[in-house]
């Protein structure tokens, strides 16, 4: 569908035209407001945008696309901000687009197993609408990233957003059917499985949309799938004084024929971290810890729990934990998910990396990342999706600093060049954003990239859309290390 294109008043600026199509209470363009939109949650990539617009329906997304096409303006989606990889930073003076607004759930089919949501419905949310129909206490929406209260659907599709349950649930575009998104010129795309089905005739383009960081355009609805919320679980905790051995259990589990719903790995310094911020009882000697759900047929869990530690024992647990209480759960996830708030309490700024790697690797790649801190003067802790090799290395800095900052973003630079070439990838969650483009081309061969710069020009020609993100251009190029770097003055 593509909405009929509007005459616009040559004479007016843009953000006029836009206070004109949406009024002046969903335009921001006052400095002091825009600075809260100069970044995402990786702070290291900061700009101001030239104004932040705010629609309310797919119609109201088309007709600013559609203005903005007319002047060549930059458009930066951004649904919460709490991306990790600089995706919503607003280069070029650039106009971001914000599905904030867009917090309607369509429908949600429960005999289909489906939800028809907006774009800027966050993640917790579905679930609990779901739960809250008659017969929906027996469904959930699964990807579970961490910022899931916060972050938005839209924005989850986006990054391809992972969490600490897709080892065994897998990342989002496993459970996207079908899209709506609105292209730079203000054409609507539909596609994928939209009425109530699973399948779909043609090419699989919610799976390329899902990861594209807004590079082509910006998704305004989506269906998901549902799926059966587990109804028995055992949670497991391990305790060891060396990460080599935690990362062996991690191997042999797997290799066992295990597959946990999650496996969460903290290394010591986070450990040390979070029991002098909230006092959970963690044992001063432990080095690293993993943290196991197992979920499925209530009389096979206790079997399939003991081999797990005996597992663990092996690789030389010195202390576990089991459960199959809910709230001995909930205090455990609670432990996990109060790691980045604990950090803000020892260090002034830090910065979340992510990488993927095989599992085989991960003892190796953990002794390098804490080599690497230690070359460039950092403290690097860790806590990370284990099952699925996904590391997320945390460096700890001070932004007021900008050795630092410049130490930081190099030592990030290494560790993910390492990851590489260890067989690993550059994302497992937060995606390439502006953090990572520049190793891009190490990763991915030159005809690789030329079908990448194929695709995006079959969708955006005029390389409107999220410029300077995921897929190198000459358009728009953005340095974050020095000489160069760009940061508002």
């Amino acid at each position: 569908m593509l909405l009929r294109r509007i005459c616009y008043n040559k004479g007016m600026s843009i953000t006029d035209e836009l206070i004109h199509l949406l009024g002046s209470d969903r335009v921001l363009t006052d400095p002091a407001e825009l600075f809260a939109y100069d970044r995402d949650g990786f702070t290291l990539a900061k700009s101001c945008p030239r104004a932040v617009v705010f629609p309310q329906t797919t119609a109201e997304v088309s007709q600013v696309l559609a203005l903005l096409a007319a002047h060549d303006a930059p458009i930066v989606p951004r649904g919460s901000g709490t991306g990790l990889a600089g995706g919503c930073a607003a280069y070029g003076n650039g106009i971001v687009i914000s599905t904030a607004n867009m917090r309607r759930i369509v429908n949600i089919d429960l005999p289909n197993r489906v939800a028809q949501v907006e774009a800027g419905v966050c993640n917790t949310r579905l679930s609990e609408e779901v739960a809250a129909l008659p017969g929906g206490e027996k469904w959930h929406y699964s990807p579970d990233p961490s910022s899931q209260r916060a972050s938005t659907l839209g924005g989850n599709a986006a990054t391809n957003a992972g969490g600490i349950h897709v080892l065994k649930d897998f990342v989002t575009s496993n459970h996207v059917l079908g899209v709506e998104m609105v292209l730079p010129d203000g054409s609507i795309l539909t596609c994928g499985a939209t009425d109530g089905g699973y399948e779909t005739a043609g090419f699989d383009l919610p799976a390329l949309i899902c990861g594209s960081e807004g590079t082509l355009g910006i998704i305004t609805q989506l269906w998901l799938r549902l799926s059966p919320k587990p109804a028995s679980f055992r949670t497991i905790v391990a305790y060891f004084t060396d990460t080599a051995h935690a990362c062996q259990s991690v191997s042999a589990i797997i290799a066992a024929g295990h597959l946990p719903a999650a496996m969460e790995m903290l290394d010591g310094t986070m450990l040390h971290v979070i029991e002098d911020a909230f006092s959970f009882g963690i044992a001063p000697s432990a080095q690293a810890m993993l943290l196991i759900e197992i979920d499925g047929i209530e009389d096979l869990l206790d079997k399939q729990m003991q081999q797990i530690t005996d597992l663990c024992r092996a690789n030389h647990a010195f202390n576990l934990e089991t459960s199959s209480d809910s709230a001995r759960r909930n205090q455990l996830w609670k432990m996990r998910k109060s790691t980045f708030g604990a950090i803000g309490r020892v260090s002034h700024s830090y910065c979340t990396q992510d990488a993927c790697v095989p599992r085989s690797m991960l003892a190796d790649v953990l002794k390098n990342i804490d080599s690497i801190g230690r070359n460039y003067g950092l403290t690097i802790t860790n806590v990370f999706h284990a099952g699925d090799g996904n590391v997320h290395p945390i460096f700890l800095y001070d932004e007021r600093n900008e050795t630092e900052v410049q130490n930081a973003l190099r030592a990030a630079h290494e560790v993910l060049r390492f990851c590489i070439d260890a067989g690993g990838t550059l994302t497992g969650e937060h995606g390439v954003g502006v953090e990572k483009i520049d190793l891009i081309p190490y990763l991915f061969d030159a005809p690789t990239l030329a079908c990448f710069d194929r695709i995006k020009k079959v969708f955006d020609p005029a390389e409107q859309a999220n410029p300077g993100k995921f897929i190198p251009s000459d358009k728009l190029k953005v340095s974050l290390l020095k000489p160069g770097r760009q940061v508002p003055q």
